[in-house]
């Protein structure tokens, strides 16, 4: 990561991830059909499986080159699995928001899979409000 990009808050770390899936509706689901037209009704109609993914963590890579991805998965209501990835976020922005993830794994003295988890309700919860 360039020195010169600056570590991000909490706030603004949401704020940049919500931004990125709101980018990403609407979305269909392939098997059944059923057209989720926004996040917050993503949300609404599908059920979170598990922890976020970030392979880039996986791979003890907080500065990739090129990510290797970010996942977010849930269930539709018809069983078929979707995802919500990082793909075309802005490289720098991958950076801004796993250091963020870092620090706080560091400063929580937790795993990354509970600060990724509580990152998704955090961006969850703004976008149901």
């Amino acid at each position: 990561m360039p020195d010169n990009l600056p570590n991000l808050t909490e706030a603004e770390v949401v704020r940049v991830i919500r931004k990125h899936i709101g980018g990403l509706f609407p979305r269909t689901c392939p098997n059944c059909k059923q057209v989720f037209l926004t996040y917050r009704e993503y949300l609404l109609n599908t059920k979170p499986i598990g922890s976020p993914l970030s392979y880039d963590i996986e791979l003890g890579d907080w500065k990739p080159a090129h990510s290797s991805g970010n996942l977010s998965l849930a269930n539709c209501h018809c069983g078929t699995t979707l995802a919500l990835s990082s793909d075309g976020m802005p490289l720098t922005q991958i950076w801004q928001v796993l250091n963020w993830i870092k620090i706080e794994t560091e400063r929580r003295g937790v795993q990354t899979q509970e600060v990724l988890g509580y990152l998704r309700g955090e961006v969850s919860k703004q976008a149901l409000a």
